[in-house]
């Protein structure tokens, strides 16, 4: 049965049923939910980008933080396997981006919707080995004005801006993932899984077009801090999908 809650402000939010997981996420779900979506998308455009040594916040909420680093350097060896032209969706840090450009690629593109973290972006393009070019914008607006089979790997990594889309805004990428990816192609993002794919997750993947014997995992240690408000497991898994 569905039950609603108050937030701040008090906004009223409705928990679904296929918002719970039965496990750590519950709990990161609801410190998410304590900071709020309040700003619409567009708004997170234009909103100051704090970075310190170890973190990038954003409108409150704990976009990425340095512990990740293990398992952005696994996500960015699959990513660009297939060496030719990588897509990386989500600058963050520029954690992935430097252990991209360590691979012998020909062309990586940065879709970056934030415009202090876009900036660095383009910064980082200046000094980068391989060439870099930034596309700025929210995904969804950037994405098709790329053609079909461009790719031959994808790393998506964004922030869940709306409480839908909480351990589940890749799953909204899937499909763009497939029609972007070059055949043979292959896509990798940060899962919000442990260890295996949920039957949720799983699901999406075929839904997008992808196939089961194409679907492959590798489990990646890390160690977020206990404070850590968006993970609490000491293993994050990678995928590897192939088109």
């Amino acid at each position: 049965m569905d039950k609603t809650k108050k937030q701040k402000g008090g906004a009223r939010n409705i928990v679904r049923q296929d918002d719970k997981w039965g496990d750590m996420r519950d709990a990161t779900h609801k410190l998410r939910m304590a900071i709020g979506f309040r700003a619409a998308k567009e708004e997170w455009k234009k909103a100051n980008a704090h970075f310190t040594t170890h973190a990038l916040r954003i409108l409150g909420h704990p976009v990425m933080e340095d512990w990740e680093t293990p398992y952005m350097r696994e996500l960015a060896r699959i990513a660009s396997s297939r060496g030719g032209t990588v897509l990386e969706v989500g600058f963050g840090m520029g954690i992935s981006a430097q252990f991209i450009q360590q691979s012998k690629i020909k062309h990586h593109i940065i879709i970056e919707m934030n415009a202090n973290v876009a900036e660095r972006a383009r910064a980082f393009a200046k000094r980068a080995k391989h060439p870099v070019s930034v596309l700025e914008g929210l995904w969804e607006e950037v994405i098709e004005t790329i053609p079909d089979n461009s790719f031959d790997g994808i790393l998506f990594d964004t922030y869940p801006l709306s409480e839908p889309e909480i351990h589940k805004n890749h799953f909204f990428f899937f499909k763009s993932a497939y029609k972007k990816l070059k055949p043979g192609g292959v896509f990798t993002y940060y899962s919000d899984e442990m260890r295996t794919l949920h039957q949720r997750h799983l699901a999406k993947l075929l839904e997008a077009g992808f196939k089961k014997r194409g679907i492959d995992s590798v489990v990646v240690s890390i160690h977020p801090p206990e404070n850590c408000e968006y993970w609490k497991s000491n293993t994050i898994l990678a995928p590897i999908v192939v088109k």
